[in-house]
């Protein structure tokens, strides 16, 4: 199974793992942490409950100045690569009807474009190493890529990598997109990676299981013959009058032998999984930014609407699905909800596009 761990939790873990150092953990979440030039533990804590208990604690939370301290060491201690993809065409025929093709807007609007600009967008590549430890140990490894520009995990950067044109040196002066930070592309990437982890760390906890009831059956067969064989031995000696303490005693280990090992196998040893961070890889791909404004043209008044942001990504030649303003998930589609916002479909389930 997968320890069950908050990331906060786990990354404090791997960091002080990573800089060589030892934790101990003195109780759920508060740790004792000795770093490897350092004589007296530091006490830490990403439960803020705890700090009432162990007011000397260091809480380790977003936004605090010291897990930004500690995502800047971890990246400098582990293999980080940044390189740009920048062979690509920026100038593509009819882009805003690719986009209005692409994007669905509500019925009673009408958009107006600004000009395309392009910008530097960052994708994290992540390499996790995954261990299953039971029977016997594996080991995997498994990437996840996150655009943190969008915040969203992608699959199209899979081909890229060994592209012969991937460069360290930036090749034209376009500025960089925003950027999610680097602790939430993690965060992101950890669980996509933990949700392929669970169903396999299951499925190899039911093949060791499959395996041990097959052993477990052999066993028993082998001691039922063996069982077999003694009590013909046993029979014969009682038919020509020959000791049989000798046989009896053998009877009494054939015994012993066998509960011993169908213990050994009836045990229950579950398989375990963890999650080590290998490698990271940061690529910048170049994309055009259009603004986009809606404004409304039917009857009534409605609010205004805030410009849109649309992207367009020149490696797959698509227009990027838009997020929703309300629950911020990816949507080609969007409608006016009865204050008159823009929403996706799903949010917006009686009103029209």
């Amino acid at each position: 199974m997968v320890e069950s761990l908050e990331p906060l939790e786990q990354f404090l873990r791997e960091y002080v793992e990573l800089v060589g150092g030892l934790w101990d953990e003195i109780e759920p979440q508060v740790y004792d942490v000795l770093w490897p030039e350092s004589d007296l533990p530091q006490r830490f804590t990403v439960d803020p409950e705890a700090l009432s208990e162990h007011p000397s604690a260091q809480f380790v939370t977003f936004g605090l100045p010291l897990l930004d301290e500690m995502l800047q060491q971890a990246q400098k201690q582990s293999p980080t690569t940044l390189v740009y993809l920048d062979n690509l065409h920026l100038s593509p025929h009819n882009l805003l009807q690719q986009i209005q093709r692409d994007l669905t807007w509500p019925e009673e609007t009408q958009a107006r474009f600004g000009l395309a600009q392009p910008r530097y967008v960052n994708h994290s590549v992540f390499w996790f190493e995954v261990t299953y430890q039971g029977e016997d140990r594996t080991q995997a490894i498994h990437t996840s890529t996150v655009d943190r520009y969008y915040g969203r995990l992608v699959r199209y950067l899979e081909g890229v990598l060994d592209n012969p044109s991937l460069e360290i040196q930036r090749r034209w002066a376009h500025p960089d997109a925003t950027a999610i930070p680097l602790a939430e592309a993690y965060l992101l990437a950890r669980e996509r990676v933990l949700r392929n982890v669970i169903p396999e760390t299951n499925n190899q906890q039911v093949l060791w299981q499959a395996r041990q009831a097959q052993q477990l059956t052999r066993v028993k067969n082998y001691f039922k013959d063996m069982r077999a064989e003694l009590e013909e031995r046993i029979e014969r000696a009682r038919t020509r009058n020959e000791p049989l303490e000798e046989l009896q005693q053998r009877r009494e280990s054939i015994e012993r032998e066998a509960a011993l090992r169908t213990e050994e196998l009836q045990r229950v040893t579950p398989v375990q999984s963890s999650i080590r961070l290998l490698n990271v890889l940061h690529v910048k791909i170049p994309r055009l930014f259009v603004e986009v404004k809606l404004t409304h043209t039917g009857k009534g008044t409605l609010p205004e609407l805030a410009p849109l942001v649309v992207s367009w990504q020149p490696l797959v030649e698509k227009t990027d699905a838009l997020n929703c303003l309300n629950c911020h998930q990816p949507t080609y589609v969007l409608t006016l909800n009865r204050r008159g916002g823009l929403t996706c479909p799903a949010c917006n389930p009686t009103g029209k596009s």
